[in-house]
């Protein structure tokens, strides 16, 4: 008997692929009016399916069928950087490949290795005939020539001399800190850049609420000590002393030479606990442990997998609550800055006290009257999976109802890390679509557009994007999730939209309505000023420091 015939090929191709998803097409040529039923495997593990069906105009014009045979694939979480990772895209019934599969994503040296391993070879090379005490003699030498002339204060030089074996008696006595004043000690994946994310901004003004309270503030990135220059410089003007490469080697270090020294360790986000969270218990015995969860990881990924994929009870996530809820009991003061959330976690840790502590948003000088502005703006880091959704759904949903009705009202698109494939959509959207990419000044572009938009269809916790734009008298159309925890009064309640065609009446109406805009932005400002100024920060977080009863 012969052989059976091999399955059918597949057209199609893997158009983008990265470490946050997938985007591309696949078609059966024997079947082109169904849709293919694919399968993604990571590292040859399957890890979930999902039909190619989402309509292109450009394979429509092609040919292929009625059009809707693409794909998008979100990758919750993203994948490492430190570490090759295989993707594979196929037909779940059989196992045949979309053309372009498998991708390979190459490992990311981390920067300045290269020019590291170079220096050790040849350091190597020039002390082979040296001896150890020699080695250790002309080392300790180095390190105080290269703090003598890097251009740090104090307690910096001491640090990194002491680390080196290098300290002594003549070097500069570290200056004691102000008897009145407490020290804390703030700990997040990297130095907070405003313009990158809301967690930035959600740092940096606790930091600067924890030095109107009292404390004298240092910051340690748990994964960046060697951050860029100019990013320390901004913590050094705002007041902040910086620990990072060179003058320190580890977050670890920096607990273990502060000690009981600080009043207060705060930190942000769960990976960074759930790393430091027992070695901050160890080293620094006297501090209170401030744990800021940002938002909750195991909400956000059950509204994903439900939204992706329909099914319930993940292991993967149920784990990831565990965690999550474990980081927040070994806390002396859990923070989040979303009421639902505190609601939430009051169900799951009874007896557990979680502090609302909001982020201070200032409001900017008003833009003009809204009869001078036209457009909706989606502003977002496309790193976050919830926002590269919602700017799908934006550009795919919302504004093609949009331009069915009024075809001349643009779409602005910003923000930082836009993926290759979104601009490329955009760039052949039926209507005008102006991409802007990351917006240095977020002026600049509340000058320009009449409404903001926020369709997020996932995701947990405060949107500083919503904050933003109403700060800046910009009314934003929010989904239910977007407007999540804000509890935006009666007044901005309509700006609450579930549902593409919602928005895009709302969105049609408003651009024929500037004086309603001008009400809601109005109205948006007011709400801004009124929850969160610096002084209700303050009694926010006051608390959870443990100064109640004590005069800020």
């Amino acid at each position: 008997m012969s052989d059976p015939s091999p399955p059918p090929a597949l057209t199609g191709h893997i158009d983008h692929a990265d470490r946050h998803g997938l985007t591309g097409w696949a078609m059966d040529p024997a079947r082109p009016g169904e849709a293919v039923e694919l399968e993604l495997l990571l590292d040859g593990a399957p890890v979930g399916r999902f039909p190619a069906d989402r309509h292109r105009p450009d394979l429509e014009a092609a040919g292929l069928g009625d059009g809707c045979h693409a794909f998008q694939v979100q990758i919750p979480g993203g994948l490492s950087l430190h570490a090759e990772r295989r993707l594979d895209v196929q037909r779940a019934a059989d196992g045949v490949a979309v053309p372009g599969s498998p991708v390979v994503l190459a490992r990311v040296a981390p920067v300045g290795e290269a020019a590291q391993r170079a220096l050790e070879d040849a350091v190597d090379a020039a002390m082979l005939e040296a001896d150890a005490p020699a080695l250790e003699a002309l080392l300790r030498d180095l390190v105080r020539a290269l703090a003598a002339r890097l251009p740090q204060p104090q307690p910096h030089h001491a640090a990194l001399l002491e680390r080196w074996g290098a300290a002594s008696a003549a070097r500069p006595a570290q200056a004691p800190p102000a008897q009145d004043r407490r020290r804390a000690l703030v700990i997040d994946e990297s130095i907070p850049d405003p313009d990158r994310d809301a967690g930035s901004s959600a740092i940096l003004s606790h930091m600067h609420a924890l030095r109107r309270l009292g404390f004298d503030v240092e910051f340690v990135p748990a994964h960046a000590l060697e951050a860029a220059p100019e990013a320390q410089a901004r913590l050094a003007e705002a007041g902040f002393l910086a620990w990072t490469a060179p003058w320190a080697g580890s977050v670890e270090e920096v607990l273990r030479r502060g000690g009981d020294g600080y009043s207060v360790v705060y930190v942000h986000r769960l990976a960074v606990m759930l790393s430091y969270g027992a070695l901050v218990r160890r080293w620094c015995p006297a501090a209170r442990l401030v744990y800021c969860v940002a938002d909750l990881h195991h909400l956000r990924a059950e509204r994903e997998a439900g939204l992706l994929t329909g099914v319930s009870g993940n292991p993967a996530i149920e784990e990831l609550r565990e965690a999550e809820l474990a980081a927040i009991r070994a806390a002396d003061a859990p923070i989040t800055h979303s009421p639902v959330e505190q609601a939430r976690l009051a169900g799951l840790l009874p007896g557990v006290r979680v502090h609302v502590v909001p982020w201070q948003v200032t409001p900017p000088p008003p833009v003009g009257p809204a009869s001078r502005r036209r457009g909706v703006a989606f502003v977002g880091s496309f790193g976050h999976a919830p926002n590269r959704d919602a700017a799908w759904e934006m550009l795919e949903a919302v504004m093609p109802l949009v331009w069915a009705q009024d075809a001349t009202i643009p779409f602005l698109l910003a923000g930082s890390g836009m993926p290759q494939d979104l601009r490329e959509a955009a760039g052949q959207a039926r209507g005008p679509v102006e991409v802007l990419g990351q917006v240095p000044v977020l002026a600049e572009l509340w000058g320009r557009a009449l409404l903001a938009a926020a369709p997020l269809r996932f995701g947990a916790g405060i949107k500083g994007k919503v904050l933003d734009s109403l700060a800046a008298g910009i009314p934003c159309l929010c989904s239910a999730i977007a407007a999540e925890g804000l509890g935006l009064p009666p007044a901005l309640a309509g700006l609450v939209q579930d549902g593409a065609a919602g928005m895009a009446r709302e969105i049609v109406r408003l651009h024929h309505e500037p004086d309603e805009v001008d009400r809601l932005g109005a109205a948006g400002r007011e709400y801004i000023a009124a929850h969160y100024a610096a002084s209700v920060v303050d009694a926010a977080l006051a608390p959870a420091l443990g100064l109640e009863g004590e005069q800020a």
